[in-house]
């Protein structure tokens, strides 16, 4: 399981011939991955009701301090990144 930056988890399998990811089945082969970009399904894919300009998932635009939406409004009161 993949810890994004957006907040979410991603499963990292192996599963040819779809996903070819040798690499899960070796520890050594996975901690060398840790850190490599991985694509969010759940922040690309859009809402059924939109007409897909809009990500499902918004977790990237939040503060992980003080969990404010960053859209120009700034931080709640007390926020250590505000």
């Amino acid at each position: 399981m993949a810890d994004l930056d957006c907040g979410h988890q991603r499963h990292v399998r192996n599963r040819p011939p779809f996903e070819p990811r040798p690499w899960v089945d070796d520890a050594a082969a996975r901690q060398a991955r840790v850190g490599t970009p991985l694509e969010c399904h759940l922040c690309a894919r859009p809402e059924p009701w939109d007409d897909g300009g809009d990500p499902a998932c918004w977790a990237g635009l939040l503060c992980p301090a003080c969990g404010a939406v960053l859209d120009g409004s700034g931080h709640r009161p007390g926020c250590r990144d505000g």
